[in-house]
Formats: C-alpha cells, sequence, structure tokens
C-alpha cells in the first residue's frame, strides 16, 4: 500500500550521493587514523601510513570518478 507519493528521484539521496557521502566519511576517518598513527613506533607507522596514503589516494580517485558521472 502506498501513501499517495511516486517514489523516484526526488524522494531521496541518489546512489551516486550516498556513495559520495559515504566516501567523503571514509576520507575523514583515514586522515583521523593518520593522525593517530604517529604515535606508534617509527617502523610500524611508517607502513601504515603508506596504507593509509593508498587507501586515501583510491578514495579520492572514487570520489573524482562519482562527481564526474554526476556532471
Amino acid at each position: 500500500m502506498t501513501n499517495g507519493r511516486r517514489e523516484g528521484p526526488s524522494d531521496g539521496p541518489t546512489m551516486a550521493e550516498s556513495q559520495l557521502s559515504e566516501l567523503q566519511n571514509m576520507r575523514v576517518l583515514l586522515e583521523e587514523a593518520r593522525g593517530l598513527s604517529r604515535n606508534l613506533t617509527y617502523h610500524r607507522r611508517a607502513r601504515l601510513e603508506g596504507r593509509i596514503g593508498e587507501a586515501l589516494e583510491d578514495v579520492d580517485r572514487q570520489i573524482e570518478e562519482l562527481r564526474a558521472t554526476r556532471s
């Protein structure tokens, strides 16, 4: 049973907007992890920062791809 409203694009955020929001939130969390990693010993910190850097690059690439498809 419906309430008389049609479901469609105006009913809420699109899939791309939702993905973009999730990626932006992930980026914030990765930046926070990078800051927290500074308390680790040098060799662990270097390895973790490398992985975080790779993840940030991947998230940035995905954000740019989503933005490009929205245009």
